[in-house]
């Protein structure tokens, strides 16, 4: 929390500066001015929980503070600090909306009660009335609602009703410096999981209760009109007439019928996805309808790839979706990057499953449990393993188990029954007819042909 202490004599606020130990109430920024006029610029650039000020100052006073935070929408909550002579005129500023007066001189324990009250009220009133949005994707919600053309499925973990009602009005700023972060994430508190960064722009959501004093803290920000993530309509009109300049209408998505390269996408299966969208694209007429397309490609791509891969989305949709054809190339060469990682990682898993099986042919060896080992679902490993080998798993499993058997004759005097554990097998006879129709003979005609003739090879079938 941010703590502002105003007094026009220097001593008191070096005084209150220092009277307490600040952090054990959540308290970690403390600004402190003698200038009031100063105070009203403070309050006006970053937002600030609690505001300690004099009652009475030189050119504009306490209850003037006052007046502006109210003016300003703002929830800071104000103590002040008066005069024996004076206080009539603080029990006045407390029905006016003040928090709670302290009389001066100011007693160390008076000052600790009022601090633990006023962060009690504040902490109690930030969970009762602000949105819980720190688990929140921010990026995923508005894809949701920028591509939806249907009944709405956000699959996100909070209760909308928080802050659906809320007015909001999207914002850029461009080009974004690392000062003008810094403010808006100190304006934004709370509401982070709702600004993006790309290289070139700085961009996201705003309540309106923020819009006066980002507009004069920040005078190259552009705001856009209002909306409510309630209405998903206006949301959408919103978002494409600020950023992109197209006057979009819910026609427009129906016009857009949902095709079979978005859920390709969704599966992974790249190829298939590029090779469906190079035939759609260039039938879109018109730069509205294959901006449309292509944020809805963008969203389906957000949810098949890693979260460090948000930039690449957020770069197409704040930076290159204002030239479509230019960003549908990037987006092409985007999906056969990702086939060819993908490939990358299939043979990856198809080594992991290998080795973990070659280690364990002693054990059971599931399907649940090598998909538990590369974390996939058992079906999608098995289909997985047959596209990568051209082999079935249990195929592989098998020929692994029998030439570890077939080592174990050769090198070794151990019994047949004691082979078929060993390889995993726990039905010697099952074992034995595997053996038989892998190598044309059994286990032990195996042992005694290869003590003979020094080696033999498989039945080729």
């Amino acid at each position: 929390m941010k703590l502002l202490i105003v007094d026009d004599g220097h001593y008191i606020v070096e005084y209150l500066k220092h009277l307490l130990d600040w952090g054990k109430f959540g308290i970690d920024r403390i600004q402190t001015t003698t200038n009031s006029v100063e105070a009203k610029r403070i309050l006006e650039q970053s937002p600030v929980d609690i505001l300690i000020t004099d009652i009475r100052m030189p050119e504009i006073s306490g209850i003037h503070l006052l007046e502006h935070v109210k003016a300003l929408n703002l929830a800071t909550k104000v103590i002040f600090l008066s005069g024996y002579s004076e206080f009539e005129y603080a029990q006045q500023a407390v029905r006016l909306g003040a928090f709670d007066y302290l009389l001066k001189p100011v007693d160390k324990e008076d000052v600790e009660k009022a601090i633990k009250k006023v962060t009690c009220e504040i902490g109690k009133s930030q969970q009762e009335g602000a949105p819980s949005l720190d688990k929140i994707d921010g990026f995923r919600y508005l894809l949701s609602l920028l591509s939806a053309h249907g009944p709405l499925n956000l699959e996100c973990n909070f209760d909308e009703t928080s802050f659906a009602h809320i007015p909001l009005r999207y914002f850029r700023i461009s080009p974004a410096t690392e000062g003008m972060k810094t403010r808006i994430r100190d304006f934004l508190e709370g509401w982070h999981t709702f600004v993006w960064t790309t290289p070139s722009l700085l961009a996201g959501v705003v309540p309106e209760s923020t819009a006066d004093r980002l507009r004069a803290a920040l005078p190259s920000i552009g705001l856009s009109e209002l909306f409510q993530f309630r209405d998903i309509h206006k949301v959408q009109h919103t978002f494409y007439q600020f950023f992109y300049e197209e006057e979009v209408t819910s026609d427009d998505f129906h016009v857009m019928q949902e095709g079979m390269e978005f859920s390709k996408l969704e599966s992974r299966e790249w190829e298939c996805a590029r090779n469906k969208m190079v035939k759609r694209y260039p039938q879109l007429t018109g730069r509205k309808y294959r901006i449309l397309y292509l944020l809805k490609a963008a969203h389906y791509l957000y949810l098949s790839i890693e979260k460090n891969r948000t930039n690449e989305v957020l770069d197409w949709l704040f930076n290159q979706l204002h030239d479509p054809d230019e960003a549908y190339k990037f987006i092409l060469c985007t999906i056969s990057r990702l086939a060819r990682e993908d490939e990358l990682t299939y043979q990856d898993t198809v080594h992991s499953v290998q080795t973990y099986i070659n280690d364990h042919l002693d054990e059971a060896l599931s399907l649940e449990d090598l998909g538990r080992i590369v974390h996939l679902h058992p079906a999608y490993l098995s289909k997985l393993y047959k596209q990568q080998t051209g082999e079935n798993l249990s195929s592989y499993i098998m020929l692994k188990r029998l030439e570890r058997a077939s080592g174990l004759l050769t090198a070794s005097h151990l019994h047949v029954g004691d082979i078929s554990r060993m390889v995993g097998y726990k039905k010697p006879q099952y074992f034995i007819k595997l053996f038989k129709e892998h190598y044309g003979v059994t286990p032990q005609q195996y042992r005694k042909r290869k003590a003979k003739i020094g080696g033999m090879q498989p039945l080729r079938k």
